[in-house]
């Protein structure tokens, strides 16, 4: 799908846009920005985290409904995730259709468009030596933006370990995943989030999967990623506490999902368009109490 993205006034440079991860429930953020795109509101700063990337990337290039073509539509004939293709390949979901085959051939990513829309787009990945976040918002060229995405979402257990310059990198969200200390640094005053878990969600160590036995076993060789995993929780819930005190002082607004849940693997493509509407319908509900927000 070809790029529809057209010049529109770029809001503050200090204001940022935070897109949680979550698999499949990032179709609920896909349908946000894509009203974004639709009420020509430009973010300058878009700080995408794991699946994030996927509906930040497209709303950079301004290819409003991808998402549609690239995600949504290929569940009808293609894995693009499952048990079985696990078994074949190691890898729960189709990293190889995700971000190789789809963006450059089936439903092409407009990087040309990306790189001059004017926005700045950061993508995490988790460094698994260190257990450090590494952001990036240069990209050599679509290969190496595309690369450097898929090791952004490379989970464990569910891929493969990602090698960026020859170190081992993770999932981002293993280490950040609500990167508010980052969006401060880089000097937002106004920080947007769009979470793909509802209002009352919060992370525990019990009942983790990253947390299990298990994952300690097969990613003992690597400490800096078990670190991170381990006080992941603490710092998923810390990052929630700023955040409120950030909306009560009038220098966040948040977006959550409400009233429907969706799992991080689900694939029935009615269910994901429903999510998607959900999405778009909810940011376009709060446009007025949005724009006062970027307004103020």
């Amino acid at each position: 799908m070809k790029a529809t993205y057209s010049a529109h006034k770029v809001m503050d440079k200090r204001t940022g846009i935070i897109l949680e991860g979550g698999a499949m429930r990032g179709i609920f953020t896909a349908g946000i920005m894509d009203y974004f795109l639709d009420a020509n509101i430009d973010i300058p700063n878009v700080l995408a985290v794991s699946a994030g990337a996927y509906s930040g990337m497209n709303y950079v290039s301004g290819q409003r409904g991808r998402i549609m073509s690239a995600v949504i539509e290929p569940l009808r004939n293609e894995k693009l995730l499952g048990a079985a293709h696990f078994f074949k390949t190691g890898e729960f979901f189709n990293m190889d259709l995700l971000f190789d085959k789809i963006p450059k051939h089936e439903s092409p990513f407009d990087f040309e468009a990306f790189i001059n829309s004017g926005k700045r787009f950061i993508t995490s990945v988790c460094n698994c030596n260190t257990g450090e976040a590494k952001y990036y918002d240069k990209f050599k060229d679509l290969d190496d933006f595309l690369h450097i995405c898929r090791v952004g979402n490379s989970l464990p257990l569910l891929s493969k370990v990602g090698y960026i310059d020859g170190e081992p990198y993770m999932d981002g969200g293993m280490v950040d995943a609500i990167p508010i200390s980052k969006a401060l640094e880089e000097g937002w005053e106004k920080i947007i989030v769009v979470f793909t878990r509802e209002a009352s969600y919060r992370k525990s160590a019990k009942g983790d999967i990253y947390n299990s036995k298990i994952v300690k076993l097969l990613y003992r060789k690597y400490k800096g990623l078990l670190k991170a995993i381990d006080i992941r929780p603490k710092k998923y819930n810390e990052a929630i506490e700023k955040l409120n005190e950030l909306e009560k002082e009038g220098k966040a607004f948040v977006f959550r999902p409400e009233g429907i849940k969706l799992t991080n693997n689900e694939s029935d493509t009615e269910m994901l368009k429903k999510y998607y509407n959900v999405g778009y319908e909810y940011a376009k509900s709060r446009h007025d109490e949005f724009m006062a927000f970027l307004n103020s």
